[in-house]
């Protein structure tokens, strides 16, 4: 575990001059509103965001877990939200993408 908070993890990545956007990468879908918020808040920067599925990876068992919580719907609030760029990780597969290109573009 990190010994920084979101937002000085955040504030502390975002401080370089040649970083240009802040966001997150491989996270829940549900934790990108909140996310969004603090890179805004802290960086007043642009807004990527990769969700993973939400589906957790047991490495134990050394496969996913849990049903996908990942809907081409979502981006529309992430982008009310004020996220800029929007993609996917783990488990957002390329029909994901598709769909997210079409939720955005209203299509």
């Amino acid at each position: 575990m990190s010994a920084f908070g979101p937002g000085e993890t955040v504030l502390v990545a975002a401080g370089g001059p040649d970083v240009v956007a802040a966001g997150v990468n491989c996270c829940a879908p549900s934790d990108v509103l909140a996310a969004i918020a603090v890179a805004r808040e802290v960086t007043g920067k642009p807004v990527i965001v990769y969700p993973n599925s939400g589906e957790e990876w047991d490495a134990r068992r050394r496969a996913w877990a849990g049903q996908s919580r990942y809907s081409p719907a979502q981006p529309r609030q992430w982008i009310a939200a004020g996220a800029s760029v929007i993609g996917g990780c783990c488990r957002v597969r390329p029909a994901d993408i598709t769909a997210i290109a079409q939720t955005v573009r209203g299509g």
